[in-house]
């Protein structure tokens, strides 16, 4: 019945048998989510999780009449005929290899979203409605935590900042170049052998703190730069590579071999805390590093807490600005821990060993975008709750280490954005999957396997083999 339904639904005929797509994707759904919440609620030491069996050739005929219904203007009625999924899909994935990485929510219906990465050719999409848009190419986008000011980064290099995207374009607040990133508190015998950094800019993460007086850049081959207002203009602040992070001795030892020193980029991720105090930034090589930034002109170290996995990856602050949870890496898995920052202040802790002010958040995902659930999207947690986007999965887990939900999305995650207005969760990901999540429902059955999982409302895919983006 299902199959005949469909065909006079959309008016042709499916040569592959799909009337089992949901029942077989809800079943794995069911068990998986079974399996990790026995995992969370202590029942078991690791859950065992089953495989999609779903076959490529199913997937190629869910997705034909999701796009054909897509072209005839009904792409929001394809979830109520298939449910999403992401194994089926990995050879279409395979086929393109830009994924997503900046995304916003711009209102209640209406979203940003950046493909491919830095060394790609990018695509700046505008979502509103079922409309789905090319737009002025934008290197990089964040909202402040408190969704007052915009952050926008030309292609060239201007930072902009506005109310909202729709005030753009804005006369710029700064322009970074390759001389942003050289330190200019070398000392003389040192500052010629510094290597100029390049022209390209490879933005990974942008941050605006809630006043709009600061700004934060990290550039992953060149560094990472504090811009802030002095009262009068704009000015810069060089926080990585920096003779404060121990670039002096890291140059002397390297040029003990080398003739020149080119800084060490592996990994570089950095954090800027809402109130625009304090700065998280670490890389491959070094430590979790907290520093103070309340005189803009003289950043200084508040703490550098050990690393509980292989290399530091990612950090993220809470809202109100009094935790950070800091991740470390080892391939695909890692640790996250969280630490009160009043706490850890003048602390420096050794790796792999857990200091008392270090509570483990998630001890296996490799964070690759994180973000913070306020109280009122994360009514089971007392002063709101981390969002730590993985490699397939993203944890949502508050600052005591209680989990609140697990959501398998499949893919590495390429951006986050938090809406407290609209109560949604906009997560990107490498597979080119966008996804809209509504974390006040809960999964009903389970379409994806998690722990009390969110309802996922809305996908979008961007792959370069569509002629146009589609929703699902």
């Amino acid at each position: 019945m299902f199959r005949k339904f469909l065909e006079v639904l959309l008016g042709e005929r499916n040569t592959v048998d799909v009337s089992g797509w949901n029942e077989q994707g809800r079943a794995v759904a069911r068990f998986n989510s079974e399996e990790i919440g026995a995992f969370h609620e202590g029942r078991k030491e690791a859950p065992n999780l089953k495989e999609d069996s779903r076959t490529p050739e199913m997937a190629e005929a869910v997705l034909s009449e999701v796009i054909a219904l897509n072209a005839q203007g009904r792409g929001s009625e394809a979830r109520a005929l298939f449910d999403p999924a992401h194994a089926p899909f990995i050879g279409q994935m395979e086929k393109s290899d830009r994924g997503l990485l900046f995304c916003a929510i711009l209102g209640p219906d209406e979203f940003l979203v950046r493909q491919g990465t830095y060394y790609q050719d990018n695509t700046t999409w505008h979502i509103r409605g079922g409309e789905i848009s090319k737009v002025a190419p934008l290197a990089a986008f964040a909202w402040s935590r408190n969704r007052q000011h915009f952050l926008a980064v030309m292609p060239d290099g201007r930072v902009t900042l506005g109310s909202g995207y729709s005030t753009l374009p804005q006369p710029p607040v700064a322009t970074v170049t390759r001389a942003t990133f050289v330190p200019l508190d070398l000392p003389e015998e040192l500052q010629d052998a510094f290597e100029m950094p390049g022209d390209r800019l490879a933005l990974t993460h942008v941050a605006v703190s809630d006043d709009g007086k600061r700004i934060l850049l990290c550039d992953a081959e060149r560094g990472v730069v504090l811009l802030y207002h002095n009262g009068r203009d704009w000015a810069e602040q060089l926080i990585f590579p920096s003779v404060l992070l121990g670039l002096v001795e890291d140059m002397r030892e390297t040029l003990q071999e080398d003739e020149e020193y080119r800084s060490q980029q592996d990994m570089l991720h950095a954090a800027l805390s809402p109130d625009g105090k304090l700065i998280a930034v670490g890389h491959q090589f070094g430590g979790h590093y907290l520093i103070d930034i309340e005189d803009t002109s003289a950043p200084k170290e508040h703490a550098t807490l050990g690393y509980l996995s292989e290399y530091p990856h990612d950090a993220c602050f809470s809202s109100d600005s009094r935790h950070v949870a800091f991740n470390s890496c080892h391939f695909y898995n890692g640790t996250t821990f969280c630490s009160e920052i009043d706490r850890v202040k003048g602390l420096q802790t050794p790796p792999w060993e857990q200091h008392s002010s270090q509570v483990i958040l998630n001890s296996y995902l490799r964070v690759y975008a994180s973000g913070f659930l306020p109280e009122a999207l994360a009514p089971s947690a007392t002063g709101g709750a981390f969002l730590l986007a993985g490699s397939g999965f993203t944890n949502c887990v508050a600052a005591d280490g209680q989990v609140q939900w697990e959501l398998e999305h499949g893919s590495s995650a390429g951006g986050l954005d938090v809406c407290p207005q609209t109560g949604r969760i906009l997560l990107a990901s490498y597979s080119g999957f966008l996804h809209l999540l509504d974390p006040s429902r809960q999964q009903d059955p389970p379409l994806s396997s998690g722990y009390k999982a969110p309802m996922e409302i809305r996908r979008w895919i961007f792959w370069d083999q569509l002629k146009h983006p589609i929703s699902w």
